[in-house]
């Protein structure tokens, strides 16, 4: 018998782990899409941010960029393409586990980006580096990978999740795990169930130590107040994918699926600002990145050519990534650190 967290984390990243051995995220033969991989005007829209950070910051050099969970490279090869006033200063460092993925990454940014790799300022690392530093850590989609305990409220206490056998199985919860519980939904009621997120608030500490001056930004789907986790099922908030479809339970066949939980920011340390991803990209100038595609598309729509049909293809992507009721409903969270 397996606390559900542990039994997690080596079905998402042991060594016969989903992550491990093939998952990844992107289109054709992958498992599920995420905002870098739905559209280039995601890394533009973060590259506008760095810049601006790296001006308030008072230029530092050098700036270092710190992307964790940076999957195949994405959002890292975006962000080298559209960046500007910060370009000479940037050191930029993939974060990823995934031994297959780090490899990958760090070949399609460099052949990308860069003539000569010797002097591109880019570094891939399993883990994260040591600081401090001054600059920005970032991670999109990351801290819903990151497995939560899982306890339910009962007439006699707090009762923990654990997987035996492909099944689950419910034991009276360690002390900590209990209190914590009492203390981040009070007012629970009996049968309610919870997900307590002691590995993400974790590594949001770890991020805060490594910036002497900077900002932690990250993108992921999830609720401001655990409370708003009460009144849905299980099921609803910890979800498997495979394939881009809803797996099943994921208490069988580990490391065939995807393991996810929507992240309750008020578990987090600190005191976040908090936006919807569609509120943040229109912050970050979306429109007017895509205002010659409106204009292209209005012209020709009629009878478009291949230019306004690329041009509708960007609006499109636009469209994914601030739609209300899918990316763009993705909570992101700003840290202020040192100054």
């Amino acid at each position: 018998m397996t606390r559900f967290d542990l039994y997690a984390e080596e079905a998402l990243y042991g060594h016969e782990g989903f992550y491990t051995r093939y998952g990844t995220a992107g289109t054709d033969g992958a498992d599920f899409i995420t905002s870098p991989e739905t559209s280039t005007l995601f890394g533009a829209c973060v590259a506008s941010y760095l810049d601006e950070i790296w001006h308030e910051l008072e230029c530092p050099d050098p700036f270092v960029v710190i992307e964790a969970g940076s999957g195949t490279g994405s959002l890292c090869r975006d962000v080298f393409l559209s960046i500007q006033d910060s370009y000479d200063a940037l050191r930029y460092v993939m974060v990823e586990r995934s031994d297959r993925q780090r490899e990958i990454s760090f070949a399609q940014v460099t052949a990308t980006c860069f003539a000569d790799l010797e002097q591109a300022p880019l570094a891939a690392l399993k883990d994260l580096p040591a600081g401090p530093f001054t600059g920005v850590v970032l991670a999109n989609e990351l801290l819903d990978n990151l497995p939560p305990r899982v306890v339910r409220k009962t007439s006699e206490g707090w009762l923990e999740l654990h997987v035996e056998d492909g099944d689950e199985v419910w034991r009276a919860a360690e002390e900590s795990a209990a209190t914590m519980a009492a203390a981040v939904v009070p007012n629970a009621s009996i049968g309610a169930v919870v997900p307590l997120h002691v590995k993400a608030a974790a590594w949001i500490n770890r991020a805060m130590k490594l910036l002497e001056r900077g900002r932690i930004l990250t993108f992921d789907y999830g609720v401001e107040s655990s409370q708003a986790l009460l009144d849905r099922p299980l099921g609803e908030w910890l979800r498997t994918y495979q394939g881009h479809r809803r797996a099943g339970a994921p208490y069988s066949e580990p490391g065939s699926r995807d393991i996810t939980c929507d992240v309750a920011f008020d578990q987090l340390p600190g005191s976040p600002r908090i936006s919807l991803q569609a509120d943040w990209l229109a912050s970050r100038g979306i429109e007017e990145m895509t205002q010659w595609a409106r204009e292209q598309w209005r012209d020709a729509a009629a009878s478009p050519d291949s230019t306004a049909v690329a041009a509708r293809q960007v609006l499109d992507e636009a469209a994914s990534l601030t739609s209300r009721t899918g990316l763009g409903a993705f909570l992101v969270a700003e840290w202020q650190i040192g100054d």
